[in-house]
């Protein structure tokens, strides 16, 4: 049996997991955050649980676009080159998860393949959001309650209009900003997207700060934003 040592949050021995939705969600939910967990020692993969094929708008359908199903793993692949950062792939189809006993017994034997301590996921708060989004929140935050490594679940903000979503957790990304600007920009076939474009994710970096540590915020510092549906602080659990 392993000894652990107390870590600081995502530091050296946590084995960290962003399950998302779609094959852009972990860029846009918690890049910095990631790349700062896997600064700091964390193992890190991101799990995407939908090929995201039909991600594609109602005029691109009508003008005969349409999306390979292995076409946007090669953007994720792109997004996430050169940092260090595991990643899997479930495969489904996009625009129609239910957080059924499928989806949940697929997210929980990835979460425990993983040994995952840490997860981040959607939020749980956000009505107006993508349906897919909605459905892997609840899902997640399910599957996690039953793996015992699991000790802290973050769900991050969407960019949904006018949801519920109300942080409580902060992580200063001020130096993988531009790397995350980057990173959003691989998803060539989602070009023109509003929440990918610079501009919304300077605007949403310096808005978390704005609403919890506005002296920061007013310093310069650029932050990605969480709520928390359980935190444990200093863990000492087996990891074994």
């Amino acid at each position: 049996m392993n000894t652990p040592t107390a870590p600081g949050p995502a530091g050296r021995g946590e084995r960290v997991v962003a399950v998302v939705a779609h094959p852009d969600d972990a860029e846009l939910l918690c890049y910095g955050t990631l790349r700062r967990a896997a600064q700091a020692g964390a193992t890190v993969t991101v799990v995407v649980v939908t090929h995201g094929a039909n991600g594609v708008s109602l005029a691109d359908v009508a003008d005969g676009r349409r999306l390979g199903t292995d076409e946007r793993s090669e953007e994720v692949r792109a997004a996430w080159h050169s940092t260090g950062i595991q990643l899997a792939f479930l495969g489904l189809p996009d625009g129609a998860l239910v957080a059924d006993r499928h989806l949940i017994s697929s997210v929980e034997a990835e979460l425990t393949r993983l040994g995952c301590t840490l997860l981040i996921t959607h939020s749980l708060n956000a009505d107006t959001d993508h349906q897919d989004h909605r459905a892997l929140a609840g899902a997640a935050a399910n599957a996690a309650t039953r793996v015992a490594t699991c000790h802290t679940v973050l769900h991050g903000e969407p960019h949904a209009p006018r949801s519920a979503f109300t942080p409580t957790v902060l992580v200063d990304i001020t130096e993988h900003l531009d790397a995350k600007v980057t990173a959003l920009a691989a998803h060539r076939s989602q070009a023109g997207r509003w929440y990918l474009g610079k501009d919304y994710t300077h605007h949403r970096a310096a808005q978390a700060g704005w609403r919890l540590r506005p002296a920061a915020a007013a310093a310069g510092r650029a932050y990605e934003s969480f709520e928390t549906s359980v935190l444990t602080l200093f863990p000492l659990e087996d990891r074994s």
